[in-house]
C-alpha cells in the first residue's frame, strides 16, 4: 500500500511539473510558483539573456521573495542590457551587499555604521541594515536584537549555510520568521 501511495504521489508531482513548464512566467508569478521560477532560472537565463530583461527581472524577484539572494545573483550578473535590467541588478547586489555587511558586523564587529549604500526599504533585510546602523547592538553568540515599533528582532548568522535569519516577536512570542540564503 505504501509502495502504491508514493508511485502515485509521483506521478501526480511530475504531471503538476509539466503542466508548470508549459505556462509562462508572468503566470508562474502570479500564481506564486516563486520557488520553481528560482529553480529554474538557468533555463530562462539561457534562453532570455540579452533578449527578455523584463521576464528575467521577474524571475529574479520570484527567487528575492524567498529570500534565495544567491540565486538572484544569478540573474543580477545577466541583467545589463537596458536600463530597467540595471536598476534591478543593482537591487538585488545592493540587498547581497547588505547581507554580507550584516555577517561581518555579526562576525567581526565591524562598523556598518560608516557605511552608505542606498537605503532598501520595501524588503525587511533592507530595515534590518537600517536598525542595524541606529541602534548599534552588542552582539551575543552571533545573534543581536532590535526593537522596531510594537515588536522586537533577533537578527543571527548561521556560519554553516551563510544564512541570515530574522525572528520577530511581538509579547515575547515568534511572530514570523525570515530566513535570506
Amino acid at each position: 500500500m505504501r509502495i502504491i501511495l508514493i508511485v502515485l504521489i509521483t506521478f501526480f508531482i511530475n504531471l503538476h511539473a509539466d503542466d508548470l513548464k508549459n505556462k509562462n512566467i508572468v503566470y508562474l508569478f502570479k500564481h506564486h510558483y516563486y520557488s520553481y521560477l528560482c529553480k529554474h532560472r538557468w533555463e530562462y537565463i539561457n534562453k532570455y539573456v540579452g533578449k527578455r530583461e523584463d521576464l528575467l527581472s521577474i524571475v529574479a524577484y520570484a527567487c528575492l521573495k524567498n529570500h534565495y539572494l544567491i540565486y538572484a545573483l544569478d540573474l543580477a550578473k545577466n541583467l545589463r542590457y537596458t536600463k530597467e535590467g540595471r536598476i534591478n541588478s543593482t537591487y538585488i547586489i545592493s540587498l547581497f551587499t547588505i547581507k554580507n555587511f550584516l555577517m561581518r558586523y555579526i562576525e567581526d564587529g565591524f562598523d556598518i555604521s560608516i557605511i552608505q549604500i542606498p537605503n532598501i526599504e520595501s524588503d525587511d533585510l533592507g530595515k534590518i541594515f537600517i536598525l542595524t546602523k541606529k541602534q548599534k547592538p552588542q552582539v551575543k553568540k552571533g545573534t543581536f536584537d532590535l526593537t522596531m515599533k510594537d515588536y522586537n528582532i533577533s537578527v543571527s548568522y548561521d556560519i554553516k549555510t551563510t544564512e541570515i535569519l530574522l525572528t520577530y516577536f511581538k509579547d515575547d512570542k515568534v511572530i514570523k520568521k525570515e530566513r535570506y540564503w
